[in-house]
């Protein structure tokens, strides 16, 4: 996630509402579902539900936001929680069914559900670097040097 950090502090503040088309999300909004999808599978994975009133583990109002930062900064205390709370999952835990409440009732295994963090972490970073270069910046280089 170290490189999705580094594509939302580029957005410029003023184009955190910026989106190429009616139907996308707005430039600010991608960061902030990577860090709240995030939260939801990780959080559902460790109770084997995820309810609309678990959001508040780490509450966060997209509506206020003002600069990447803000986003950035809710995205470390998402990713301290996922570091804090994957230690606590055992073997036997994988084999579950992770029930979504918030998304209507939906279901995934417990593996499953901890595989969606890195694959919605690399679609919707790869989206970002897209809106980068459609504003006229330079997304950063993908792979992790340091």
């Amino acid at each position: 996630m170290k490189t999705l950090d580094k594509a939302i502090l580029l957005i410029p503040s003023n184009k955190l509402d910026w989106k190429p088309c009616d139907d996308t999300m707005k430039a600010a909004d991608l960061g902030i579902h990577v860090y709240r999808s995030s939260l939801v599978y990780m959080a559902g994975t460790l109770k084997g539900e995820f309810t609309d009133a678990d959001y508040s583990i780490i509450p966060f109002d997209s509506k206020v936001v003002k600069s990447p930062s803000e986003i950035t900064e809710y995205g470390e205390k998402v990713k301290s929680y996922i570091r804090e709370n994957l230690s606590k999952l055992t073997e036997a835990d994988l084999d579950k069914k992770v029930t979504y409440s918030c998304w209507g009732g939906f279901k995934l295994g417990e593996l499953a559900s901890l595989a969606t963090i890195p694959e919605e972490t690399i679609h919707h970073r790869g989206q970002l670097c897209v809106y980068l270069r459609m504003l006229g910046i330079k997304p950063p280089f993908i792979y992790e040097t340091e």
